[in-house]
């Protein structure tokens, strides 16, 4: 479980960007966190896993002060895909992937083990990043490039996973499938996957709860379907949607309404 009561997050102590907030977050469900561009979602992710301080109250993971545990133990923990990742040398993609490995060493200098390279070889597989192991990472397209840190996200093999926008650069097809594999992990393996949603017909898809977040606050929270309501996603994101049900899935179908067509 993760829990944070009453988080504060401020830049330079002078703007509030996330304030006063207390959620828990269970073991093996899929939590969404939407919200308005701006509304502190990403920031809220950061705080779970460690990359930023809380100004005002604590974070703990598993019952223990994440601010208290080194990023090993964190990483042993958490697997994160960010909204924007940077690279800095020009590896190969399968020298990224292994990566993920890096928290699970127990020395300075690891030795590779058929553990690490069987969690590598799976993490490629799940993805489809196989025929490309050998490109450099900067050689590819973004949606490549996405597919390459979501393999790395996987072979660390962690109990949680967030991801900042999973979608991002993906096409339709590498976006259903990831998002499958991830469901699967959910039910097979009982991984706790946190997510940041901007597109909500894929947050109704395959979350089991959802966060609203507006203004550095806490909107609303709750089951998807209780969340995904016309006047709620109308107060949450100050614009007009129509909410349909789709019989086959179960599931909630957002429409998105225009002002001028």
């Amino acid at each position: 479980m993760i829990t944070c009561n009453d988080i504060s997050y401020s830049y330079d102590g002078i703007q509030n960007d996330l304030e006063e907030l207390t959620y828990s977050i269970n073991q093996g469900e899929w939590l969404g966190i939407i919200g308005p561009n701006g509304s502190g979602k990403s920031t809220l992710l950061n705080l779970l896993c460690g990359l930023f301080q809380p100004s005002k109250g604590k974070v703990r993971l598993d019952g223990e002060l994440v601010s208290s545990m080194s990023n090993k133990q964190i990483a042993k923990k958490i697997a994160v895909l960010s909204q924007q990742n940077s690279f800095t040398f020009s590896y190969e993609v399968k020298e990224t992937v292994k990566l993920g490995r890096v928290a699970h060493s127990s020395s300075f200098f690891p030795t590779w083990t058929s553990v690490d390279e069987n969690a590598v070889k799976n993490a490629m597989s799940m993805t489809g990043i196989n025929k490309m192991a050998n490109n450099l990472i900067n050689e590819i397209s973004g949606g490549e490039r996405q597919r390459v840190f979501l393999a790395q996200c996987f072979a660390q093999e962690t109990p949680y996973i967030f991801l900042d926008e999973p979608s991002n650069h993906l096409d339709l097809m590498h976006t259903i499938r990831i998002l499958d594999m991830l469901k699967e992990l959910q039910r097979n393996e009982r991984k706790t996957i946190v997510t940041v949603f901007h597109d909500l017909n894929l947050a109704s898809l395959y979350c089991d709860r959802l966060l609203g977040i507006k203004d550095g606050k806490l909107f609303i929270e709750g089951k998807t379907d209780s969340v995904l309501t016309e006047e709620v996603l109308q107060d949450l994101f100050d614009t007009s949607f129509q909410i349909l049900d789709n019989p086959e899935t179960n599931k909630k179908v957002i429409i998105y309404k225009s002002n001028v067509l």
